[in-house]
């Protein structure tokens, strides 16, 4: 055990190993991002506490597919670094693991995380849990719903930290593909559905051979179909949602930033990390290279002027958090016109060329059958039908906000809510599918209406649940005349077969009592 003062220097000797050099460290781009992210107001590391003999599951599976192979005599023991955001000595640390958890309390509540060092060269930056910036919970603050918490014990002592674990890829057992699927899985994994795997494994899941048919070690990355499948293997399926937009800019199609900013949000309900496959710039080119998104910062949602297309509170989100395994955990992210984003391969690039989204890869349970742009095409009739009742009466636009949500956390919202107590003990006893689609209505910060829908449906089928009304008692039964008058005209614009069936659900729920 070695205890040291958090500086550049010593945080680049606590990262090398018998490999790497101190100075080697500084080259490497996780070092300054490291020493960025572990030095800032939020984190505020301040000592360095260094764990020598560390067994890392992660490796040792990695170790027995391919180091332990190598006629180099590679350690299969790691290094664990842990960070923490207060000054002490050695003897005031030793005095704290000898106390009760509860006694060094104040201690440990200044604990910031841990970085795993391999024993291989270059790429030694290994399993890694970090505390993230503040998490607030107003919609005006950071949002970073995968993550999940993790159990560390240092020295006897049990500590808790929320996070999502992050590892630099080794180019050898794992590419970026296979790195963002382990670190996607470290959150799936935790409802016990899903099986958490050492890279190694991940990228055997993929195939038998690498994209260009050559083997698979030492691995050169993994294809959309293969990381389909690794996913696959690992208890999840995928949702892939291509490019949507091309411009005159770029000879392939890239996903819009309205697009992404939609998708991330829908699906962040269920708290699976979504792998972005992004075109990063690259000694001038745009190289392939995948990440893990775990959150976003959101704006104050404001009223906006009416618009003729159909409006969205996801377009309120400022920026994303990801796990780059170039760069590090928590990559902040930010939007740049229509289809441009701000990364670090951005900033650092001599051209400050944007990174652009080639594809998202939606890992989900099996279970969850309706995809968002099913759910999207009843919602539109939704809009469609209600700007038509409003018209004229309010000044600003109908904004959606869709999200996918696990049954029992939207009764937790329910419970919570303002309803009366009767509305509320109807929808808290009423039985509901594991995962639903909630798409609510509003107005700048005031909710109008809330729909729920079953996520495990089949897609022509109708599969309205219930309908929350929020407005005045006078105003829905304004729009329920309306909608009973304006039958024969409004009930086909749900593009859908079911349409006349969503029609009368609509009524049917506005008019319980």
């Amino acid at each position: 055990m070695k205890i040291l003062a958090f500086n550049e220097d010593n945080l680049a000797s606590s990262l090398s190993n018998k490999y790497t050099t101190p100075e080697q460290v500084k080259i490497k781009q996780h070092y300054k991002y490291f020493w960025k992210y572990l030095s800032s107001k939020e984190l505020g590391a301040k000592t360095i506490l260094i764990e020598e003999g560390y067994v890392s599951r992660d490796y040792l599976h990695d170790y027995a597919s391919y180091y332990a192979l190598c006629f180099e005599n590679y350690d299969k023991v790691c290094r664990r670094v842990h960070f923490f955001d207060t000054k002490f000595t050695k003897k005031t640390f030793q005095e704290n693991i000898l106390k009760t958890k509860e006694n060094a309390k104040e201690f440990w509540s200044h604990y910031v995380g841990f970085i795993v060092i391999k024993p291989i060269p270059v790429k030694m930056i290994g399993y890694s849990v970090l505390k993230t910036y503040s998490n607030g919970e107003n919609l005006s603050d950071r949002n970073f719903w995968g993550l999940r918490t993790y159990r560390i014990n240092l020295y006897g002592t049990e500590l808790k930290l929320r996070s999502l674990a992050f590892q630099e890829q080794d180019s050898v057992i794992a590419a970026c593909a296979t790195t963002a699927i382990w670190s996607m899985l470290n959150k799936a994994a935790v409802d016990f559905h899903t099986i958490l795997k050492s890279p190694s494994q991940i990228t055997l899941d993929a195939d038998n051979v690498s994209p260009d048919g050559s083997r698979l070690f030492p691995n050169k990355g993994l294809s959309i179909l293969q990381i389909s499948q690794a996913i696959l293997n690992s208890g999840l399926v995928s949702e892939i949602k291509e490019a949507d937009l091309r411009t005159a800019v770029h000879p392939f199609k890239v996903v819009s930033n309205h697009y992404l900013k939609k998708i991330i949000n829908a699906y962040s309900g269920i708290g699976i990390p979504i792998i972005l496959v992004i075109r990063v710039p690259n000694g001038g080119q745009h190289g392939l290279h995948a990440i893990t998104v775990s959150g976003f910062k959101s704006l104050a949602p404001q009223p906006i002027v009416p618009q003729k297309k159909m409006s969205y509170m996801s377009d309120n989100i400022d920026k994303i958090y990801a796990h780059d395994d170039q760069w590090g955990p928590f990559v902040r992210i930010n939007f740049d016109g229509d289809h441009n984003l701000i990364t670090p391969w951005t900033e650092g690039h001599k051209q400050k060329e944007p990174t652009l989204v080639k594809s998202i890869v939606l890992p989900i349970y099996p279970k969850v059958r309706i995809s968002f742009q099913d759910l999207e095409v009843i919602v539109a009739g939704l809009d469609t039908i209600l700007t038509f009742f409003f018209d004229g009466v309010i000044v600003a636009d109908l904004v959606w906000d869709i999200k996918i949500e696990y049954s029992e956390k939207y009764k937790k919202i329910i419970k919570g809510s303002g309803l009366e107590a009767s509305k509320k003990i109807e929808l808290l006893t009423t039985s509901l599918p594991k995962y639903v689609w909630i798409a609510s209505c509003h107005i700048g910060e005031h909710k109008l209406m809330c729909f729920t829908f079953d996520a495990t449906n089949i897609n022509h089928a109708m599969i309205g649940l219930s309908v929350i009304s929020y407005l005045p008692d006078n105003i829905q039964g304004e729009l329920i005349k309306f909608l009973e008058l304006n039958r024969d005209n409004l009930q086909y614009l749900f593009k859908h077969m079911a349409s006349e069936r969503y029609y009368e659900f609509l009524i049917k729920e506005l008019s319980k009592k």
